[in-house]
């Protein structure tokens, strides 16, 4: 293939096609060996400032790795492990499962008993998030990661943002009107996409203005309706509610799932 459409690494090599896992429209994500490296889309055709673009939206998501999980040999549970901060990369814990929406696309629904596990994973990963004070701003299911035990964990920090240590989460925003409660809502999606089979397609972008970079909550009625018989019914009614977890926040969703009782099938 032509060299000009050969990504360069952060070493100045081209990067094997092969090798890439996923790709976005500033950075992509190679596979070596156990290790996922996340670094800046770069051809050898760009000019410095094409470069420097890409690159310093890596070193954004770098800062909201340094605040997540500032050991990296002590990964934070929910949340995919982080390796280390090579020059303009992040390198993190190779998932083999790929991502949530790959495998609810592909495969049979999964059962109730998987559906809690991965509810209850992905609410202690943005609890902790939210708890370091991040707002995530982007949690979609091909934003979660999968294992090849099918557990899950959350990824994608890239529009992430970090907070100051003190903020009162709460009542907090983030420069594009991202809230731990436009989190929640983004998290009651994927929950409904896991327990229904069905995909969404809802954004929190495009329908607060004029202004496309700039997320608003969404009414209820632009959200997918609910059967009665949904076993995650109130939970996920609860994640589309602003403000509907309160104080507690995504530890909340926790609580709910100590609670609920799931209708054995009739034999």
């Amino acid at each position: 293939m032509d060299a000009a459409y050969c990504p360069i690494d952060d070493d100045g090599d081209y990067i094997q096609l092969h090798t890439i896992i996923a790709s976005g429209d500033a950075a992509l994500v190679v596979h070596r060996e156990d290790i996922a490296i996340k670094m800046a889309i770069v051809y050898e055709h760009y000019t410095l400032e094409q470069a420097e673009e890409n690159r310093s939206k890596i070193r954004r998501e770098q800062e909201v790795w340094r605040r997540i999980q500032p050991d990296f040999s002590t990964p934070v549970q929910g949340i995919i492990q982080c390796l280390g901060l090579r020059g303009d990369t992040v390198e993190m814990r190779y998932m083999s499962g790929g991502t949530l929406l790959k495998w609810l696309e592909h495969r049979a629904r999964p059962s109730i008993q998987l559906q809690k596990r991965w509810f209850r994973q992905l609410a202690i990963g943005l609890h902790n998030l939210h708890q370091r004070r991040v707002i995530h701003g982007d949690l979609l299911s091909r934003n979660i990661l999968m294992d090849g035990s099918l557990n899950v964990a959350i990824c994608d920090l890239g529009a992430s943002s970090v907070l100051p240590i003190d903020t009162v989460m709460v009542d907090a925003v983030d420069d594009y009107n991202c809230s731990i409660w436009t989190d929640l809502c983004q998290l009651g999606l994927v929950f409904y996409e896991i327990a229904t089979g069905r995909m969404t397609g809802i954004s929190l972008y495009g329908h607060g203005g004029s202004d496309n970079s700039v997320a608003s909550f969404p009414s209820r009625d632009m959200l997918p309706a609910l059967s009665k018989r949904l076993w995650a019914r109130d939970i996920i009614e609860t994640c589309w509610r602003e403000g509907g977890y309160g104080a507690a926040g995504a530890a909340g969703i926790l609580a709910k799932l100590d609670k609920v009782k799931v209708p054995r099938r009739r034999r």
